[in-house]
């Protein structure tokens, strides 16, 4: 406004040549000074002249039709969004359903007695068990007698249909993967926690997990009766051997996940009857039609190289086959990894090679046509 009004850019470059060798027919040829190419020295306070105004309209036009063109882009992506999650809705039960009403799987429910002992009891071998140990053993055998408890009532009481898939808050598998591959989880090696340590967890986070607050009776049975089933997912899912012996979390894994399963439960507790499906397409596109619909407006960044913005939220929307910036990530073998020489070694080997650069290559410097 009172200082200067800057360079001028159309698709990313500075003003091109409109004549031959020149921007206007005002500048001599070949005169690649910023006057000529679209540096406006002047602020709007003091004017602009003749050619800096030009300049500017020609930037400012970019703008507009990037305007136009982008709102009905982001309008069709939104409106596809919407019409996909239009059915999701929070029930009354404080559960996020589709209309078709697809949820989470209960491993425990068709499970056989000895895939159930294998999956969660453990094999203590009585003589060289410490007596002094006696409390550990005592915990163990409560877990996996609550565990088949959570069974039974889920056969008889809560999902007698027998199916296994039930709508329930927070998809705890992704969050184990999560953690399995943030923390760098080795599933070869044993876990560095105590089995005490994780059903002592479990129970502490199943007392946090609160959709009813109030201590009179009223209060606690509704308390119960709404996390009663999330608990059965929970206590069978992070059972202690299960943690130890399938995912093989580390303590500080562990510890994240459990944090991640409280904040998320929380995040989760929403009035019943609220479309959220609605919600989060919305969510998602607002910020859309605020993005700039190209990539060069995003300075130091080469549009031949990046994919960004609406163009690259179309891709992933779309499940578009062809990518405009496709990319693959390599990872080389420890002792390939260690020195830069070598990890260029590797590079120059993933050269683009096409099928001249093959014929080219063989001796005779051509293949036969019969």
């Amino acid at each position: 406004m009172t200082a200067c009004v800057g360079q001028q850019n159309v698709e990313g470059k500075r003003i091109p040549f409109g004549f031959i060798g020149r921007t206007l027919p005002h500048f001599t040829k070949d005169d690649y000074g910023p006057e000529s190419r679209g540096f406006v020295e002047n602020s709007y306070l003091r004017g602009l002249t003749p050619q800096e105004f030009f300049f500017h309209a020609m930037g400012g036009r970019e703008g507009l039709i990037d305007t136009a063109v982008k709102t009905s882009e982001t309008g069709y992506i939104q409106r596809r969004l919407v019409k996909a999650m239009e059915d999701i809705m929070v029930k009354y039960d404080g559960t996020v359903r589709n209309s078709l009403g697809d949820g989470q799987k209960l491993d425990t429910l068709k499970m056989n007695k000895n895939d159930f002992d294998t999956l969660f009891r453990y094999e203590i071998d009585d003589e060289n068990w410490n007596p002094d140990d006696r409390e550990f053993r005592n915990v163990f055998d409560a877990e996996v007698q609550k565990l088949e408890a959570d069974r039974y009532q889920l056969a008889t009481e809560i999902a007698t249909t027998g199916d296994v898939s039930w709508p329930l808050p927070v998809n705890l598998k992704r969050l184990i993967w999560n953690a399995q591959k943030t923390f760098k989880v080795d599933l070869r090696r044993p876990s560095d926690m105590h089995p005490m340590e994780i059903v002592e967890a479990v129970d502490k986070l199943q007392e946090r997990l609160k959709v009813v607050p109030g201590d009179d009776m009223m209060s606690i049975e509704a308390q119960k009766n709404a996390t009663l089933f999330f608990n059965i997912l929970l206590r069978s899912t992070f059972a202690s051997k299960r943690v130890l012996k399938e995912y093989r979390l580390t303590r500080e894994a562990f510890e994240w996940v459990i944090g991640e399963i409280e904040s998320r439960f929380l995040q989760s507790l929403v009035a019943p009857g609220e479309m959220i499906g609605c919600v989060a397409a919305q969510s998602i596109g607002e910020p859309a039609t605020q993005m700039t619909l190209n990539t060069f407006h995003y300075a130091g960044v080469s549009a031949k190289n990046v994919t960004l913005g609406v163009p690259r939220l179309r891709e992933i929307i779309n499940v578009a086959k062809k990518i405009k910036t496709p990319s693959l990530s390599v990872y080389l073998k420890p002792d390939v990894s260690q020195t830069k020489e070598q990890a260029k070694n590797v590079q120059c080997a993933l050269e683009y090679t096409t099928l001249r650069s093959v014929t080219q290559a063989t001796r005779c410097g051509m293949i036969p046509t019969q």
